[in-house]
C-alpha cells in the first residue's frame, strides 16, 4: 500500500485497512433514512446519509455487513443543511481552496441558499459489503462470529448474547 495517499488536500485523510471487520446491522433491503440535499440536520449529532432499515423483529431482515464511512462534511450554520460545494473547475474548491467561494458558486446550481456561514458536522454513510468478498471456500469459520472472541456484537443486534447459547430471534 505504499502507493496510496494517507492525506490529500482536496479530500482529507484516508485510512486503509486489509481484512477490516465490517459493521454488522439488520438489513431488509431498504433504508430507514436517506439524506436528501436540503434536509435539515442537527449539527451536534450524527447526520446519516443513509441508514439501513431492519431490526431483530423484522422477518425480512438479515444480519448484513457494511463498511461504515465516517466523515466531516460542510453545513450551513444558519440554514442547518449540508452544503454541496463546487469542487472542480476554474473556481472550484480544489483549485483555490476557498470554501466560501465553492459554496457561493454552488448555490444557483443546487438551489440552496448559502448564508455565508459554514461549519463541519459528522456524517455516517453505510456501504453494503457486496464486492471483493471472499469465495465460499475462504469464508470465515463459525467461531469467527460465534463464541467468546467472536466478531459480532450480538447485544447491539438485539440478542441477549450469542444466539448459539441464547437461541435465535424466533425464540
Amino acid at each position: 500500500m505504499d502507493d496510496h495517499f494517507t492525506y490529500l488536500k482536496i479530500k482529507g485523510e484516508f485510512v486503509y485497512e486489509k481484512n477490516f471487520k465490517p459493521t454488522y446491522l439488520w438489513f431488509n433491503g431498504n433504508n430507514e433514512y436517506r439524506y436528501i440535499l436540503g434536509d435539515k440536520i442537527d449539527p451536534n449529532g450524527i447526520t446519516y446519509i443513509n441508514k439501513p432499515a431492519g431490526n431483530i423483529n423484522d422477518p425480512n431482515a438479515k444480519i448484513f455487513p457494511f463498511k461504515l464511512h465516517i466523515a466531516k462534511q460542510p453545513y450551513d450554520v444558519v440554514n442547518k443543511y449540508l452544503l454541496q460545494p463546487i469542487t472542480s473547475g476554474e473556481n472550484g474548491f480544489w483549485t483555490n481552496f476557498d470554501w466560501n467561494n465553492a459554496f457561493e458558486i454552488a448555490a444557483p446550481i443546487t438551489g440552496l441558499q448559502y448564508s455565508g456561514q459554514y461549519g463541519f458536522t459528522e456524517t455516517y454513510m453505510y456501504w453494503p459489503t457486496t464486492h471483493m468478498v471472499q469465495s465460499s471456500d475462504k469464508a470465515l469459520p463459525c467461531d469467527a462470529c460465534h463464541g467468546d472472541s467472536g466478531r459480532i456484537d450480538w447485544q447491539a443486534l438485539g440478542y441477549p448474547g450469542d444466539p448459539i447459547e441464547w437461541g435465535g430471534r424466533d425464540k
